[in-house]
């Protein structure tokens, strides 16, 4: 996986170096097995996704390309750069190793798990480029915000404004000394410091509340924010409290059995649902049912594009700094 990794950054034109293909490797390599053991105590992975763009923005600055490559030649063909490589080597992993703990639990040999994921991982690689070439080519307006049948491109958008942010402005012109976001460089420190008074805390008062406290948790939550609402948060703590705590206080034999099965049912219904709902509704031109749920999240700010503050004009015969935009 190494070589084909060499291969793909230095055959293409991704102005992505040898060395720092390998600082990248290393940084998914050496947050796996924190970042693994946060989700296996939490269910919730921290991202490296805004750290690796942090670190090779200052790096080399002023290169959005090899921070989110595409090939110039042709867009549908794109490369993988030093965040995917830093951040998604991380999480492909780190699912790995959820799916074979999953296929631990029913008893299936982890030499046929792996090697099923192997197989999965390789044919979807070949499935993904057809189905993306055959969108760009054949949907009308695609990846563009006003596509008649939602086909906006959300996520390539995002990954393209971070190469924007991240590698063409740079986080020196932002969060050096200075700079508008440099007190952000405090939530380093937060992010250093309150682990350690928690876990004291938990030792000191081990009866109290506070030994559920988790700053990875707390921290991974409000970075989720948006798009995520204190409705789903809402959802998510009201489901967990039934199951993990009355279900598995009440009934334990069926919680012990059942409980995680139950937990894929649900991931499954959900993702069964999402695909009824974009082929019978969406793709159809169906407007949803009109009533608060469906909504209530129109009628946000955000949604309708009014949080949004104007620049002020510079004064007159102002001079900019050198590093400043």
């Amino acid at each position: 996986m190494l070589g084909l990794g060499f291969v793909t950054v230095l055959a293409y034109p991704t102005n992505l170096t040898w060395w720092a293909f390998l600082l990248a490797v290393a940084i998914s390599f050496g947050f796996s097995l924190p970042i693994g053991i946060i989700q296996a105590v939490t269910n919730n992975q921290i991202g490296l996704n805004v750290l690796t763009e942090f670190v090779y923005g200052y790096i080399q600055p002023g290169r959005p390309l090899a921070l989110m490559i595409d090939n110039l030649a042709t867009y549908p063909d794109n490369i993988n750069s030093f965040k995917t490589f830093g951040y998604i080597t991380m999480s492909q992993s780190l699912s790995f190793v959820s799916d074979l703990k999953f296929g631990h639990y029913m008893k299936i040999p982890p030499r046929t798990m792996f090697m099923c994921q192997v197989v999965a991982t390789t044919f979807s690689c070949f499935i993904q480029i057809a189905v993306l070439n055959a969108a760009l080519k054949n949907i009308p307006d695609v990846c563009t915000p006003h596509q008649e049948n939602k086909f906006s491109c959300p996520g390539g958008r995002v990954f393209f404004a971070a190469s924007v942010i991240w590698g063409l402005i740079g986080p020196a012109r932002m969060f050096s000394p200075g700079q508008v976001y440099s007190g952000l460089f405090i939530f380093f420190g937060l992010g250093a410091i309150l682990p350690v008074i928690f876990y004291f805390a938990a030792l000191k008062w081990p009866k109290s509340p506070v030994k559920y406290l988790m700053a990875p948790l707390i921290f991974g939550g409000a970075g989720s924010i948006p798009p995520a609402t204190p409705l789903n948060y809402l959802s998510w703590g009201v489901v967990g409290y039934i199951f993990q705590h009355h279900i598995r206080k009440k009934h334990f034999g069926w919680w012990s059995r059942l409980n995680y099965l139950t937990s894929s049912g649900l991931d499954l219904g959900l993702a069964l649902a999402t695909l009824v709902i974009f082929l019978a509704f969406t793709l159809n031109k169906i407007d949803p049912p009109k009533w608060w749920g469906n909504d209530i999240v129109t009628a946000t700010m955000d949604a309708q594009g009014t949080a949004i503050q104007s620049i002020p004009a510079p004064a007159r015969n102002s001079v900019r700094r050198p590093g400043t935009l």
